[in-house]
C-alpha cells in the first residue's frame, strides 16, 4: 500500500513539474505584440507544420472567402524560422480592436501565446487592441469604473431561470432616490448575455465615455435573446 501511495505521489509531482516547464516555455514566446509603430507581431511554434496562416479580421479577405469560425477575415502567410517558429509583422494597423486566429495545414488554432481569447457562442478567436486613438476607449484608464452585475431571474414565459448582465455606473450605489435612464442592449445572432461585455467591451467604453462628460450615468441591461438557453455556454446547465 505504502509503495502505491509513493508511486501516486512521485506521479503527481511528475505532472506538476511538466505542467510547469510548460508554462515557463509558453511564456518564452510572445505573440499579438503590439510595436510603437502599431505594427503587430505574431509568434507560433510548429516545427512540424507544413503551412501556418493567420485569418483575422485586419486582413483583406478575398472574394466568397470563409475562413473557420472568422466572419470577414483574410489569410495571411506566416514564415517559419530555423527553430521552428512562425512569425508575421503586420503593417501598421488603425487604433481598434482586432480577432485572429491560425490556420495550421488548415486547421483553426487559437494562439497559445495570448491569453485573450473571445468566444462567439461555438467559436473562439484571440484578440488584442491597438491603442493610441478610439481603442483607448476600449481599455481599463484611470476613471471612476461602474459595477457590472451577473445576475439570475426567473421568467415565468419561458418558465426557467435566466441570466443577465447588469451594468451600473459608478457612484450608483450611493446615488440614493436618483433616477437613471436604461438601455436595453441585446446581442447579434450568435452572441448571448456576455457578448457586449466580452468583445463589445461595454463596460470599458461607458466608464471612458461617462468620466469624459460624453454619456450621460446610466444603467445597461444585457439579456440573453436566446430564447432555448438559460445563459452563455459555461453558465448554462450542461
Amino acid at each position: 500500500m505504502k509503495k502505491i501511495i509513493l508511486a501516486a505521489f512521485m506521479a503527481a509531482c511528475g505532472l506538476q513539474m511538466s505542467a510547469q516547464q510548460n508554462l515557463f516555455v509558453a511564456q518564452d514566446l510572445e505573440s499579438a505584440i503590439v510595436n510603437k509603430d502599431n505594427t503587430v507581431t505574431f509568434n507560433f511554434k510548429a516545427p512540424d507544420a507544413k503551412r501556418v496562416q493567420i485569418a483575422g479580421d485586419f486582413a483583406e479577405k478575398a472574394e466568397g472567402q470563409h475562413i473557420g469560425g472568422m466572419v470577414g477575415a483574410g489569410l495571411i502567410e506566416m514564415t517559419k524560422n530555423s527553430e521552428g517558429i512562425w512569425t508575421y509583422t503586420t503593417k501598421p494597423l488603425d487604433s481598434e480592436l482586432y480577432s485572429y486566429e491560425f490556420m495550421v495545414d488548415g486547421v483553426p488554432t487559437i494562439d497559445p501565446n495570448n491569453v485573450y481569447v473571445y468566444r462567439d457562442f461555438a467559436t473562439t478567436s484571440n484578440v488584442f487592441i491597438v491603442g493610441n486613438g478610439k481603442a483607448d476607449l476600449y481599455k481599463v484608464n484611470k476613471v471612476p469604473h461602474g459595477t457590472l452585475a451577473h445576475r439570475w431571474y426567473h421568467s415565468d414565459g419561458m418558465k426557467m431561470d435566466r441570466r443577465i448582465n447588469i451594468y451600473t455606473p459608478a457612484g450608483y450605489e450611493q446615488s440614493g432616490d436618483r433616477k437613471y435612464p436604461v438601455l436595453y442592449l441585446l446581442h447579434g445572432m450568435g452572441g448571448d448575455e456576455d457578448e457586449w461585455t466580452t468583445f463589445g467591451r461595454a463596460a470599458q467604453i461607458l466608464d471612458n465615455l461617462i468620466a469624459q462628460g460624453k454619456a450621460e450615468p446610466m444603467i445597461v441591461v444585457m439579456p440573453n435573446g436566446h430564447a432555448a438557453m438559460e445563459a452563455a455556454p459555461g453558465e448554462s446547465s450542461l
